[in-house]
C-alpha cells in the first residue's frame, strides 16, 4: 500500500499567550465555540485526529497572571466534540503516574464507544512538581521508575479493556441473561504498583481499542515508545535529528512500526511576506514572563535576566532525574545562534517540534521534505493561535499535498484506526 501522510491538529484553546491577540474572544463559551471550530475545520480537512495535550495542574506560580483559564480538560472536551464531528479521531492525554488505570481504561473506553471507534490515548508520564502537589505530598518519582509504573498502568489498562470478548455479550431476552459469564475475563491483577480487580464491564469498540499514542524522547522513554506506542508524538527540531529519531524507533524490530508524528508549528501567508508579517505580530504579542514562569517547571530560572541580552547559561540546571529530555533541548535551544534572551524565550514558544512560515508552497514543501525524507510518517500541527490560520491550511496547504499525492482527498474509513491504516486488535 502507498504510504500516505498522516495530520493531526493540537486542540488546545488559548495556548501560551495566544489569548491576546488581536481579534480573539475570551471567556468559556468562545473558548467552546473555538474548540468546536478547530475540529470541525480539521475534520474538512480531513485530518486524522484532533489532540489534545494535558497537564495536571495550572503551572507555576511565576506564569498565572499571565495564563488563560479555559484550557479545558479533555476528556470532557472530547466527549462534547464526539457530537460535534463524524470522522475526525480525538486523542487524549492521560497520566500513567497519577491517574489511575481503572478510571484511565473505563473513561477512554467510553469515549471510544461515544465516538464511534475514534479515540487515541496520549500515554504520558508526568514529571512536574505543580502537578505532584495535586495528588499527594510524595513529590514526583525518578525518571526510570515514572516508566516502570507506565509500565504497570498499561498492562492494568489493556487487561481491562479485554474483559469483554467480541462474544460475550448474547443478549438472551427471554432467559434474562445479557451476558455469557464464562466469558467474561477477570484481570485479578496484582503488580508492583497496582492492585485491580476488575472486570471493566464494557464490550470492545467499533474500533476494538482506543490508539495508543506516547511522546517519550529519551532513551528509555523511546523504548517505552518503541514496545508499545502505535503512534508517537515527538519534538524533533530539525530534520536530521527527525531522521534519525525513526530510523532509532524502526530498529527496535516490531512488525508494524509505530508511526512518528513530530510537532510542527505553521505560519501561513498568501506570500512569504505576509507570512514574515504574520509571525512577526505573534512575535510582538507574546509574553516573555510567561514564557519565564513556565520554564520553571523544566529547572530553567531566567527570573531577572536581561531579555536582550545574552541567554545565561547558568540559568539551566546540570542535571535532572525527571525531566532530561525536555532540559537538553531547550538547552540546545539557548545556544544555537546565540540568542538574546527574548528571542530563546520566543523559540521555547513552539519548542517542541520544528517550525515553518511561508506561502502555502514553502508549508508544503517542507512537510514533503520530511515525509518523503523518512525524517516523519506525518505532523501534530500546533497552530499559532492567530485567527484563521488553521482555514489558510485546510484552504491552501492541503490541495498542494493532495496534487502532489501525499493526502487523502476523502476518508476511506470512520475510525481513528482506518485513518492511521493500523488494523484492529
Amino acid at each position: 500500500m502507498t504510504r500516505q501522510l498522516h495530520l493531526l491538529v493540537l486542540g488546545n484553546p488559548r495556548f501560551g499567550s495566544s489569548w491576546r491577540y488581536p481579534g480573539v474572544v475570551n471567556g468559556p463559551a468562545a473558548v467552546l465555540d473555538s474548540v468546536i471550530e478547530t475540529a470541525k475545520t480539521a475534520e474538512r480537512g480531513t485530518f486524522d485526529a484532533i489532540f489534545f495535550a494535558d497537564t495536571l495542574n495550572y503551572g507555576l506560580e511565576a506564569a498565572w497572571a499571565h495564563k488563560a483559564t479555559e484550557d479545558f480538560e479533555p476528556f470532557t472536551t472530547t466527549a462534547a466534540l464526539s457530537r460535534e464531528t463524524e470522522r475526525l479521531g480525538l486523542v487524549v492525554t492521560g497520566s500513567a503516574t497519577f491517574q489511575a488505570p481503572y478510571h484511565l481504561a473505563r473513561q477512554l473506553i467510553s469515549l471510544d464507544h461515544l465516538s464511534g471507534g475514534r479515540a487515541g490515548w496520549n500515554v504520558v508520564t508526568s514529571f512536574a512538581e505543580a502537578a505532584a502537589a495535586n495528588f499527594g505530598d510524595n513529590g514526583v518519582l525518578a525518571h526510570d521508575e515514572r516508566y516502570r509504573v507506565a509500565e504497570e498502568t498499561l498492562d492494568v489498562v489493556r487487561k481491562l479493556w479485554d474483559s469483554w470478548g467480541a462474544d460475550t455479550v448474547v443478549e438472551d431476552r427471554p432467559a434474562g441473561v445479557y451476558n455469557d459469564r464464562s466469558k467474561i475475563h477477570v484481570p485479578n491483577h496484582k503488580g508492583e504498583f497496582f492492585t485491580v480487580r476488575g472486570p471493566l464491564g464494557a464490550a470492545p469498540s467499533r474500533q476494538g481499542r482506543p490508539v495508543i499514542f506516547q511522546a517519550g524522547s529519551s532513551p528509555t522513554g523511546r523504548a517505552f515508545a518503541a514496545r508499545h506506542a502505535e503512534v508517537i508524538f515527538t519534538g524533533q527540531g530539525d530534520f536530521d535529528r527527525g531522521r534519525a529519531f525513526l530510523e532509532q524507533v524502526h530498529s527496535f524490530g516490531r512488525a508494524t512500526p509505530p508511526l512518528v508524528t513530530p510537532s510542527l508549528g505553521f505560519i501561513v501567508g498568501s506570500t512569504e511576506e505576509e507570512a514574515a508579517r504574520l509571525e512577526q505580530t505573534v512575535f510582538e504579542q507574546f509574553i516573555p514572563e510567561y514564557q519565564i514562569g513556565w520554564l520553571q517547571e523544566v529547572d530553567i530560572d531566567l527570573t531577572g535576566a536581561d531579555l536582550d541580552g545574552p541567554v545565561p547559561l547558568a540559568a539551566f540546571a546540570a542535571s535532572t532525574e525527571t525531566h532530561q529530555t525536555a532540559l537538553a533541548g531547550y538547552r540546545a535551544l539557548a545556544t544555537q545562534g546565540n540568542p538574546t534572551v527574548r528571542e530563546f524565550l520566543f523559540r521555547t514558544v513552539t519548542a517542541f517540534g520544528a517550525r515553518v512560515a511561508g506561502s502555502p508552497e514553502r508549508v508544503a514543501d517542507e512537510i514533503e521534505r520530511w515525509f518523503t525524507g523518512r525524517a516523519a510518517d506525518g505532523f501534530v500541527l500546533a497552530p499559532s493561535g492567530l485567527p484563521g490560520q488553521l482555514d489558510v491550511f485546510v484552504d491552501h496547504v492541503v490541495p498542494i499535498l493532495r496534487r502532489r499525492g501525499l493526502f487523502r482527498h476523502e476518508y476511506a474509513g470512520d475510525t481513528l484506526r482506518a485513518h492511521l491504516g493500523l488494523s484492529r486488535p
